[in-house]
């Protein structure tokens, strides 16, 4: 019966690359053979080397990186940048004393813009 094979794909961790494949070293049993940044352990079990993939992430402060696993490979994941698109605001913001006009008494409080609905459009134009 052929030994199984596990391939742990560390690019993304670029200059961590070699820490991670000591790290692994010192703590997995089992043949290794390192390619790169590819690193071939024989006769390991997926599970523990994520977990220890999480260890190691989580020691060197880099608790937003993922571990995903497919098919006998395991392969460590930058994280998702996430755009965050804020609409632009319009004009400046109200002044204390329109926002809080109780503690402002001679000054007129803020009302509410009425908001214009947009006109529906058309699929022809």
């Amino acid at each position: 019966m052929p030994k199984i094979v596990l391939t742990v794909e560390l690019k993304e961790l670029r200059d961590r690359a070699s820490e991670a494949t000591q790290f692994l070293k010192s703590k997995v049993e089992g043949k290794m053979k390192t390619k790169g940044t590819q690193v071939q352990i024989e006769g390991a079990k997926t599970k523990q080397v994520k977990l220890l993939l999480h260890k190691f992430l989580h020691h060197q402060g880099l608790n937003h990186y993922r571990v995903l696993s497919q098919s006998g490979v395991l392969e460590v994941a930058p994280p998702e940048k996430h755009v965050l698109h804020l609409p632009e605001r319009i004009g400046s913001p109200p002044t204390a004393a329109q926002t809080t006009p109780y503690l402002f008494p001679q000054t007129p409080a803020l009302t509410p813009e009425k908001k214009r609905k947009a006109k529906p459009k058309h699929k022809y134009e």
